[in-house]
């Protein structure tokens, strides 16, 4: 799950090249990567397609973004998700 976050991360912050090298599980998600509000959004987002997970909004808090490792920790307590998150409504 590590190495996936960090694949979205550097794609979600394509023009720093050297972002790879500086990560690791204690990397502050909101001060170390600075992510604006857009990419904060899309972060979440490839989140939960790519590791097929339901984040709890209502139990999500900024202390989760501390860290990586707090993340990833969070992520294990949201439940998984049965089916894509944004499947076509079948007629």
């Amino acid at each position: 799950m590590y190495e996936k976050i960090i694949d979205i991360l550097c794609t979600i912050k394509e023009d720093q090249p050297e972002l790879r090298q500086s990560l690791s599980p204690e990397t502050d998600l909101n001060n170390d990567i600075g992510l604006d509000s857009l990419q904060m959004i899309q972060f979440m987002l490839k989140v939960e397609e790519q590791l097929n997970v339901a984040i709890d909004y209502d139990h999500f808090d900024y202390e989760h973004l501390q860290s990586i490792e707090a993340f990833i920790t969070f992520l294990n307590s949201c439940q998984s998700q049965e089916q894509p998150l944004y499947e076509d409504v079948k007629r």
